[in-house]
């Protein structure tokens, strides 16, 4: 039996939209274990300077919300401050520098976003690097998550790459060729939601060759 493998975590918005992450093996269907959410740290902010009005001695700290057990849990997700960013390199260009694999799939998702009615997304380098170290990080670490040991979530390492973005997604598949990476994705309604989605204007695919199931994948996707 071949062996796939696929997981998503849809945009985390900087003024507030959920996100979700579902993973899968062996089979297309995903099952969502993770929504990550946004809030306001002016909210935040305005509660701490109640509490002090009452006499409160209050420390600002992490919040994460608690839920009963269930399918899905919640917790903070980082905030984006908005800043200028330079242009967008032009897609044509970006493209010359990817590897076939890379080409081809990003070729992949954008003949879907076309027959979806949805603008094609941009070949963005930098988000092609990060991709290739995540994928790389996958194989030589020996993990298939979203949070990586070493370079935490991915908006942690879009972060750390300087990458700016006011919504933001990533999806990850373990597989031996494009196309079946490709199908897998497209059959698991999380992920075919961060390939197809409108707010999406920059796209970032790495691919590299290595692990159990003979390539890894990672795509970058923001807006």
């Amino acid at each position: 039996m071949k062996k796939v493998v696929v997981a998503s975590i849809l945009g985390a918005s900087l003024f507030g939209a959920n996100a979700g992450i579902s993973h899968a093996a062996d089979c297309p269907q995903s099952q969502n274990v993770q929504v990550q959410q946004v809030q306001s740290n002016a909210d935040i902010n305005k509660l701490i300077e109640s509490l002090k009005e009452q006499g409160f001695d209050v420390q600002a700290q992490n919040v994460e919300q608690k839920q009963a057990p269930a399918q899905e849990k919640t917790q903070a997700a980082p905030k984006q401050e908005q800043q200028k960013t330079s242009e967008a390199p032009k897609s044509d260009a970006a493209a010359g520098q990817l590897t076939a694999d890379e080409k081809q799939m990003v070729e992949k998702v954008n003949q879907e976003r076309e027959k979806a009615g949805v603008k094609p997304l941009q070949v963005d380098m930098e988000l092609t690097k990060m991709a290739r170290v995540k994928a790389q990080d996958m194989i030589d670490n020996n993990y298939f998550d979203h949070n990586s040991p070493k370079y935490g979530s991915p908006f942690d390492m879009m972060k750390q790459f300087g990458i700016q973005y006011q919504t933001a997604g990533e999806n990850i598949a373990g597989n031996s060729s494009v196309d079946g990476a490709h199908t897998a994705l497209m059959n698991s309604q999380g992920h075919r939601e961060n390939i197809l989605k409108s707010d999406y204007t920059k796209v970032g695919i790495g691919i590299v060759d290595g692990g159990k199931y003979g390539k890894m994948f990672v795509q970058e996707f923001t807006g």
